[in-house]
């Protein structure tokens, strides 16, 4: 009898078990389809023949149903967009409900810049990997580890949440919320980096590429391991932290993504502490990096540009005046002097202030006053040249799109070039 009763407790329990185990695997999660976009007239009609036109990706490019993928991305995600690798191949990029479109395309932009090439290095071979290997992006609700994502759903790729996703010109960009740090630079190199380019550990695509990672972490860290967390020049006050990353061969990753973070802004306007990284990077900003750990910058400048040189979309949200040069009075210009490129969205009646680089620079559907300043800058359009009214007059150029909801209406000052969909035409007047 004590037999029965100790194997009927033995089933009760494992079935106890497998209940648990369910719901931590199954938090209670419900899949919201996508909404389809309806494609407007301009679009569908859209063709580019101009060789210099800047190539960017747009809310036409996101599918919106991931049926056709089945198995655990159908399950638990809402769309995708591919980034195609030379190879012909796909890099994934997995959003769920949550993540709106100008985050999705954030996370591709990013990707985007981490895979073109430099004059240093052609990262062909990184990308190529990276598909072959079935490299995945995720981009699940919430923020990293809150219970709320299935863990089924966190098996597939590299993982950048919601709150994490602080895109250009979004409320948590412009306001420097540093309680939805903007993730995307940090874990998409992971991406690149354990799947493309290759570690110590995990060889991959480009050996010199990795030797360099990973000779400027030692140089940042302490010779001894029991030092972690109390001297060197990274993973300060995360002894305990860094001997984990230790154990599970990840120190090149996290050191050299503090450097990136670092390098392109996002921690200057921190004021809580020392340094980046919640005080565990010793440099705030590049010419605090250039000073403190000039291996790093070497290390990183190999194989990355000093600006980003993707175009990079502004939210809709955003309204006013954006800034790329930098103004210590408005913090986010920490990161938005290193964009080159980039293109309004939305209706709002917004403008742009340029930097000094040659920059590309688009409008919205609103009226726009853009002011390139220094550089020889381009502004580009959505149309070919002959459904636009260009006019000179005492302050610039105007340009007027006929096609409603389009481009609007611009107001150029300090502008060398108008770029449509077919062709340049030289600026006729400056201010």
């Amino acid at each position: 009898m004590r037999k029965v009763i100790a194997g009927i407790l033995a089933v009760v329990f494992m079935l106890a078990l497998c209940i648990l185990g369910w719901k931590i695997l199954n938090p209670g999660f419900t899949k919201v389809p996508a909404d389809e976009l309806t494609v407007p007239d301009w679009k569908a009609s859209q063709k580019i023949t101009n060789p210099d036109y800047e190539d960017y990706a747009d809310e036409y490019d996101i599918v919106r149903s991931t049926d056709e993928l089945g198995g655990t991305a159908e399950k638990y995600y809402s769309k995708y967009i591919n980034y195609t690798a030379p190879n012909g191949k796909p890099i994934c990029l997995l959003a769920m409900n949550e993540v709106n479109d100008e985050q999705l395309l954030y996370a591709y932009d990013m990707l985007s810049f981490y895979l073109t090439s430099t004059d240093k290095i052609d990262k062909n071979e990184i990308a190529n990997r990276m598909a072959e290997k079935n490299a995945v992006l995720i981009l699940p609700n919430g923020a990293d580890r809150d219970g709320k994502t299935p863990l089924a759903a966190m098996t597939l790729g590299q993982n950048l949440n919601y709150a994490e996703i602080a895109n250009v010109g979004s409320k948590w960009y412009i306001d420097c919320d540093f309680t939805h740090r903007d993730a995307s630079f940090e874990e998409i190199f992971h991406l690149v980096h354990d799947n493309g380019i290759g570690t110590t550990q995990n060889p991959g695509a480009a050996p010199e590429i990795t030797q360099i990672i990973a000779n400027a972490m030692i140089n940042a860290s302490p010779g001894d391991s029991k030092d972690w967390g109390e001297k060197g020049l990274w993973a300060l006050k995360a002894g305990r932290l860094a001997r984990e990353w230790e154990k599970e061969g990840s120190l090149e990753q996290e050191y050299i993504a503090a450097v990136i973070d670092c390098y392109y802004g996002i921690w200057e306007p921190w004021t809580e502490g020392e340094g980046s990284m919640w005080g565990s990077y010793v440099a705030k900003n590049r010419a605090e990096i250039a000073r403190k750990d000039p291996v790093g910058k070497a290390a990183l400048e190999s194989f990355l540009t000093e600006n980003i040189t993707r175009m990079m979309r502004v939210d809709p949200s955003f309204t006013g005046d954006f800034i790329m040069e930098y103004d210590k009075t408005l913090p986010y210009t920490a990161k938005s002097q290193y964009l080159q490129c980039i293109a309004l969205q939305g209706a709002n009646d917004s403008n742009i202030t340029a930097n000094d680089l040659d920059n590309v620079l688009m409008g919205n559907s609103g009226s726009n006053k853009i002011d390139g300043r220094g550089g020889n800058d381009t502004v580009q359009f959505r149309g070919s040249s002959d459904e636009y009214k260009i006019e000179s007059t005492s302050n610039g150029i105007t340009v007027n799109d006929t096609v409603i909801g389009r481009d609007g209406a611009a107001e150029l000052r300090n502008i060398e070039t108008l770029r449509f969909t077919d062709r340049n035409i030289a600026a006729f007047q400056e201010s």
